[in-house]
């Protein structure tokens, strides 16, 4: 039996595990990522790429190129008993240029992982291990040993099949000193904790979903489509003309046999959306289950769970789905019955644990460190839960007096809230994820007196905007944006010069308190410099009109934040705090 060692290993080579290997690779952590498919699938599954998801990969890489495969929503149409109620569209939704992503990408799951795998061979030169499966889990107090075991493909050669049978090259024992669970949700990680539990149920519904073409259709290309009447269907526009058909059925069960077929599909968009157009060539057909659970901790001992491992949800949003059911058509069989999701938490998730996970192993901070992971995404885990519970409950009622108060109220519910500027950004900020923040963690703090007139305080996302900066080479200036400095291998230490005369700081204040901080900085931290005075600009970033000055709350003074390498803040305040802030660290 072959026995190996490293100090992380990934089970489940889905998104969330794939960005847990960047964000292991950006610190050059050695790491496993393994999975017990054979291959990626070609399926499209889940959809929705929200803003913070593409902040967080665009890290990375440039995320033009995965933007460039779907398609950015703007909005959704809303239809009851066939006739159209509301037309709402949020691509008007006001970022204040907060985010370089403002819209939710629409893209197939297949192809969110091809560019996971692409940015980590080429920029990492590391690559998942597929047809290889978890058999044995079991931790101690220095460490974690898995027996691996390789999964057999029924197409190798009779050789193979004979090697294979003998015993040969099939069962390996790692011994790493932390494991992380990314294998969806029948976890075996999670099956490995005894003191964690997964509570939550199954949604009553049954569910059919259809990957088809779309043609002679009046729906619009931007914005997906709400229809109810008897039940629920919601369209998807893909990109080439694909179109995503999910319907509720309210007169099926779970136990029914029958498996759906493109005339099924068709009759729900003839009645629920009429004129819509016809749906043919069909590349994909499922039944499935939604469920809504959450794991009563994120961590056991040297076990972590991440992703669909910790959390599933209901679809509300664009938040995740969960494909749990018991048959599926021929051309689908082979895919692991998993709950699959495109949404920012799972990449969260990733990126709150990967630097986490480096800062122990390389002995700067003590295990304890560790615990800061479930203490901070939990809760996001839970409150997401409640809230997408609650959308989705009202969306896909099934009894026929809820049905009847929903469809009579919607007309006039949505453009009440749709309408409205400060509802909309609301909205927006809940589904992009951009809103998600760890105020209340012990590892994150903000200088006193500063948090009741700062908008942003320890925990909260780094705001993004655009500087510019010097362009090397020719002396010039160009355009840039704040996060494309914010790496995901360092801790960033930003200094605000301030923009009201009284309160900024000139020059030479802002270098003496970089080299205050860098002779008692145990992070390495990349230092930033932002001034709102043209004269000051050789020293860093021009903030021109001082719109991130304001977005941090330093236009009345000169500041700093400190930046974590998953973008979230870790402490923030005026600079005549920054010694307190050093004690702090």
């Amino acid at each position: 039996m072959v026995q190996t060692t490293t100090d992380v290993l990934i089970i489940g080579a889905g998104p969330t595990g794939t960005t847990l290997a960047l964000e292991l690779a950006a610190h050059n952590i050695p790491f496993r990522l393994v999975d017990k498919a054979l291959e990626r699938s070609d399926k499209s599954r889940a959809l929705a790429v929200q803003s913070r998801s593409l902040e967080v990969l665009n890290r990375h890489a440039p995320v033009q190129e995965l933007i460039d495969l779907g398609n950015c929503g703007t909005g959704g149409v809303y239809y009851i008993h066939g006739k159209q109620v509301a037309d709402l569209d949020l691509s008007k939704v006001r970022t204040g240029d907060d985010t370089e992503f403002p819209q939710t990408l629409m893209v197939p799951q297949s192809d969110t992982e091809h560019f996971l795998d692409q940015v980590l061979v080429k920029k990492y030169s590391r690559s998942p291990e597929f047809g290889v499966e978890a058999a044995l889990i079991k931790q101690d107090a220095e460490g974690v040993t898995v027996t691996l075991r390789k999964v057999r493909n029924n197409n190798e050669s009779s050789e193979k099949k004979a090697a294979t049978a003998a015993g040969q090259d099939e069962v390996e024992t790692v011994r790493a000193k932390y494991v992380v669970g990314a294998d969806g949700s029948h976890s075996a990680v999670r099956h490995a904790c005894p003191s964690i539990t997964f509570d939550g149920s199954a949604y009553p519904q049954d569910f059919i979903l259809c990957d088809a073409r779309l043609r002679a259709s009046s729906l619009p290309r931007d914005r997906f489509a709400v229809c109810w009447g008897a039940g629920l269907m919601t369209v998807f526009p893909l990109k080439d003309g694909l179109v995503r058909v999910v319907a509720s059925r309210p007169d099926h069960h779970a136990d029914d046999e029958d498996e759906p077929v493109l005339e099924d599909f068709q009759k729900w968009f003839d009645h629920m959306a009429p004129g819509s157009g016809e749906l043919y060539d069909p590349f994909w057909m499922a039944r499935f289950r939604l469920h809504h659970r959450v794991a009563s901790s994120y961590r056991e001992g040297r076990l972590f769970l991440a992703g669909d491992a910790a959390h599933i949800h209901s679809p509300a949003g664009g938040q995740g789905m969960n494909t749990g059911s018991k048959h599926f058509p021929h051309q689908i069989s082979r895919i692991a019955k998993e709950v699959i999701t495109n949404g920012s938490e799972i990449v969260q998730d990733a990126a709150n644990l990967g630097w986490k996970l480096a800062r122990v192993l390389r002995g700067e901070k003590p295990d304890a460190l560790l615990d800061s992971y479930s203490a901070e995404r939990r809760p996001v885990g839970e409150k997401l839960l409640k809230s997408s519970d609650l959308m989705f409950s009202i969306a896909a009622a099934n009894g026929w007096l809820w049905r009847l108060f929903r469809n009579l109220l919607a007309p006039w519910l949505l453009p009440f809230v749709y309408h409205d500027e400060a509802r909309r950004n609301t909205i927006f900020r809940f589904l992009s994820q951009l809103g998600v923040r760890y105020r209340r963690s012990a590892i994150v703090g903000t200088a006193a007196g500063f948090a009741e007139r700062g908008p942003v305080r320890g925990g909260d996302r780094a705001p993004d905007g655009v500087l510019v900066g010097s362009r090397s080479g020719d002396g010039g200036r160009q355009e840039m944006r704040l996060h494309r400095l914010l790496t995901p291998e360092k801790h960033h230490l930003l200094l605000f010069s301030g923009v009201e005369e009284e309160g900024r700081a000139t020059g030479a204040e802002l270098m003496r308190a970089e080299a205050q901080f860098k002779q008692r900085d145990p992070d390495a931290a990349l230092v930033h410099m932002l001034v709102t005075g043209a004269s000051e600009t050789h020293l860093g970033y021009l903030d021109v009109e001082g719109a991130l000055h304001r977005r941090f709350g330093m236009e009345k003074t000169a500041g700093y934040a400190y930046v974590r390498p998953d973008g979230y803040v870790a402490h923030i305040g005026p600079l005549s705090s920054l010694g307190e802030f050093m004690e702090w660290q």
